[in-house]
Protein backbone atom coordinates (compact mmCIF):
# COMPACT_ATOMS: atom_id res chain seq x y z
CA UNK A 1 0.00 0.00 0.00
CA UNK A 2 2.80 2.43 0.74
CA UNK A 3 4.57 1.99 -2.87
CA UNK A 4 1.45 2.35 -4.30
CA UNK A 5 0.70 5.88 -2.29
CA UNK A 6 4.36 6.95 -3.08
CA UNK A 7 3.78 5.85 -6.83
CA UNK A 8 0.69 7.55 -6.85
CA UNK A 9 2.37 10.60 -5.59
CA UNK A 10 5.56 10.67 -8.02
CA UNK A 11 2.69 10.16 -11.08
CA UNK A 12 1.03 13.23 -9.74
CA UNK A 13 4.10 15.51 -9.26
CA UNK A 14 5.65 14.37 -13.07
CA UNK A 15 2.33 15.21 -14.54
CA UNK A 16 2.45 18.76 -12.60
CA UNK A 17 5.73 19.33 -13.75
CA UNK A 18 5.12 18.27 -17.18
CA UNK A 19 2.13 20.80 -17.81
CA UNK A 20 4.70 23.06 -16.67
CA UNK A 21 7.03 21.94 -19.21
CA UNK A 22 4.67 22.24 -21.84
CA UNK A 23 3.57 25.72 -21.58
CA UNK A 24 7.33 26.64 -21.22
CA UNK A 25 8.21 25.02 -24.02
CA UNK A 26 5.45 27.10 -25.99
CA UNK A 27 5.99 30.19 -24.45
CA UNK A 28 9.72 29.84 -25.32
CA UNK A 29 9.04 29.73 -29.11
CA UNK A 30 6.82 31.62 -29.25
CA UNK A 31 8.91 34.61 -27.27
CA UNK A 32 11.71 32.97 -29.90
CA UNK A 33 9.46 33.91 -32.58
CA UNK A 34 9.18 37.14 -31.65
CA UNK A 35 13.01 38.03 -31.32
CA UNK A 36 13.02 36.54 -35.14
CA UNK A 37 10.69 38.92 -36.30
CA UNK A 38 12.90 42.20 -34.44
CA UNK A 39 15.46 40.09 -36.91
CA UNK A 40 13.71 40.07 -39.96
CA UNK A 41 13.73 36.91 -40.23
CA UNK A 42 9.73 36.29 -41.12
CA UNK A 43 10.21 32.82 -42.11
CA UNK A 44 11.75 31.50 -38.81
CA UNK A 45 9.41 33.61 -37.07
CA UNK A 46 6.95 31.83 -38.61
CA UNK A 47 8.00 28.67 -38.27
CA UNK A 48 8.70 29.27 -34.35
CA UNK A 49 4.95 30.78 -33.81
CA UNK A 50 4.02 27.39 -35.90
CA UNK A 51 6.07 25.17 -32.92
CA UNK A 52 4.40 27.25 -30.06
CA UNK A 53 1.11 26.28 -31.79
CA UNK A 54 1.60 22.99 -32.15
CA UNK A 55 2.67 22.34 -28.44
CA UNK A 56 -0.10 24.79 -27.24
CA UNK A 57 -3.20 24.57 -29.73
CA UNK A 58 -5.29 27.37 -27.99
CA UNK A 59 -2.14 29.41 -27.45
CA UNK A 60 -4.41 32.72 -28.72
CA UNK A 61 -1.51 35.24 -28.86
CA UNK A 62 0.89 32.75 -31.09
CA UNK A 63 -2.16 32.91 -33.70
CA UNK A 64 -2.70 36.38 -33.71
CA UNK A 65 1.49 37.28 -34.32
CA UNK A 66 1.23 34.37 -36.86
CA UNK A 67 -1.91 36.25 -38.49
CA UNK A 68 -0.02 39.01 -38.66
CA UNK A 69 2.93 38.13 -39.49
CA UNK A 70 1.44 36.52 -42.64
CA UNK A 71 -0.77 39.93 -43.68
CA UNK A 72 2.60 42.00 -43.24
CA UNK A 73 4.39 39.36 -45.60
CA UNK A 74 0.99 39.88 -48.20
CA UNK A 75 0.00 36.33 -47.70
CA UNK A 76 -3.67 36.71 -46.67
CA UNK A 77 -5.05 33.56 -47.56
CA UNK A 78 -2.40 31.95 -44.92
CA UNK A 79 -3.36 34.62 -42.39
CA UNK A 80 -7.17 33.79 -43.01
CA UNK A 81 -6.58 30.25 -41.99
CA UNK A 82 -4.89 30.69 -38.73
CA UNK A 83 -7.69 33.19 -37.84
CA UNK A 84 -9.94 30.76 -38.45
CA UNK A 85 -8.59 28.32 -36.49
CA UNK A 86 -8.21 31.17 -33.76
CA UNK A 87 -11.69 32.20 -33.84
CA UNK A 88 -12.73 28.65 -33.61
CA UNK A 89 -11.76 27.74 -29.90
CA UNK A 90 -11.91 31.56 -29.21
CA UNK A 91 -15.39 32.62 -30.62
CA UNK A 92 -15.25 35.63 -28.72
CA UNK A 93 -12.34 37.02 -30.62
CA UNK A 94 -13.77 39.57 -31.82
CA UNK A 95 -11.42 41.65 -33.22
CA UNK A 96 -9.24 38.80 -35.04
CA UNK A 97 -12.66 37.77 -36.26
CA UNK A 98 -13.35 41.79 -37.66
CA UNK A 99 -9.75 40.82 -39.46
CA UNK A 100 -10.58 37.71 -40.64
CA UNK A 101 -13.71 39.00 -42.50
CA UNK A 102 -12.01 41.76 -43.75
CA UNK A 103 -9.34 39.30 -45.61
CA UNK A 104 -12.11 37.52 -46.90
CA UNK A 105 -13.89 40.13 -48.19
CA UNK A 106 -10.55 41.27 -49.95
CA UNK A 107 -10.20 38.10 -51.56
CA UNK A 108 -13.31 38.69 -53.15
CA UNK A 109 -15.88 36.08 -50.97
CA UNK A 110 -18.06 38.16 -49.76
CA UNK A 111 -20.86 35.59 -48.38
CA UNK A 112 -18.32 34.34 -46.00
CA UNK A 113 -17.05 38.10 -45.02
CA UNK A 114 -21.27 38.09 -44.57
CA UNK A 115 -21.22 35.48 -42.36
CA UNK A 116 -17.80 36.56 -40.46
CA UNK A 117 -19.39 40.69 -40.07
CA UNK A 118 -23.04 39.11 -39.25
CA UNK A 119 -20.96 37.53 -36.36
CA UNK A 120 -19.44 40.46 -35.35
CA UNK A 121 -22.46 42.53 -34.90
CA UNK A 122 -23.96 39.85 -32.88
CA UNK A 123 -21.87 40.47 -30.37
CA UNK A 124 -21.19 44.41 -30.93
CA UNK A 125 -24.40 45.64 -32.90
CA UNK A 126 -22.79 49.03 -33.47
CA UNK A 127 -19.31 48.49 -34.90
CA UNK A 128 -18.67 50.91 -37.31
CA UNK A 129 -15.90 48.53 -39.28
CA UNK A 130 -18.40 45.62 -39.10
CA UNK A 131 -20.88 47.70 -40.18
CA UNK A 132 -19.45 48.95 -43.03
CA UNK A 133 -18.16 45.67 -43.83
CA UNK A 134 -21.56 43.89 -43.93
CA UNK A 135 -22.80 46.57 -45.79
CA UNK A 136 -20.46 46.42 -48.81
CA UNK A 137 -20.86 42.37 -48.37
CA UNK A 138 -24.32 42.57 -48.79
CA UNK A 139 -24.23 45.23 -51.26
CA UNK A 140 -22.21 42.99 -53.58
CA UNK A 141 -24.37 39.95 -53.10
CA UNK A 142 -27.53 41.62 -53.82
CA UNK A 143 -28.98 42.11 -50.66
CA UNK A 144 -29.41 46.24 -50.54
CA UNK A 145 -32.03 46.13 -47.82
CA UNK A 146 -29.81 44.54 -45.59
CA UNK A 147 -26.86 46.75 -46.72
CA UNK A 148 -29.06 50.07 -46.23
CA UNK A 149 -29.97 49.14 -42.55
CA UNK A 150 -26.86 48.36 -41.51
CA UNK A 151 -25.88 51.90 -42.93
CA UNK A 152 -28.95 53.39 -41.06
CA UNK A 153 -27.76 51.39 -38.06
CA UNK A 154 -24.59 53.55 -38.73
CA UNK A 155 -25.69 56.71 -39.22
CA UNK A 156 -28.31 57.01 -36.33
CA UNK A 157 -25.08 55.79 -34.12
CA UNK A 158 -22.61 57.64 -35.80
CA UNK A 159 -23.82 61.01 -37.48
CA UNK A 160 -20.48 62.80 -37.82
CA UNK A 161 -19.39 59.54 -39.65
CA UNK A 162 -19.03 60.40 -43.26
CA UNK A 163 -18.54 56.27 -44.44
CA UNK A 164 -21.79 55.92 -43.73
CA UNK A 165 -23.87 57.62 -46.20
CA UNK A 166 -26.59 56.33 -48.03
CA UNK A 167 -26.07 53.88 -51.07
CA UNK A 168 -27.07 55.15 -54.60
CA UNK A 169 -30.15 53.95 -55.58
CA UNK A 170 -30.44 51.58 -58.61
CA UNK A 171 -32.12 53.34 -61.93
CA UNK A 172 -35.44 52.79 -62.30
CA UNK A 173 -37.23 51.62 -65.25
CA UNK A 174 -39.46 54.38 -66.51
CA UNK A 175 -42.84 52.03 -66.94
CA UNK A 176 -45.24 54.45 -69.18
CA UNK A 177 -48.68 54.30 -67.44
CA UNK A 178 -51.41 53.68 -69.80
CA UNK A 179 -53.66 56.14 -70.82
CA UNK A 180 -57.08 55.98 -68.43
CA UNK A 181 -60.41 55.77 -69.72
CA UNK A 182 -62.06 58.22 -67.08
Amino acid sequence: MKSFILFFAFALFSFGDGSTFHIKAASNAYESGKKALEEKQTEKAIGLFRQAIDIEPTFADAFETLAGTYLDSGRRLEAAAVLTQLVEFEPDATSSRLLLAQILWKERQPRRALAQFSLVLKRDPFNPEALLGFASAAQQIGLADRASEALERGRKRYPSDARFKPLPRPPTRQVPTPPSRF
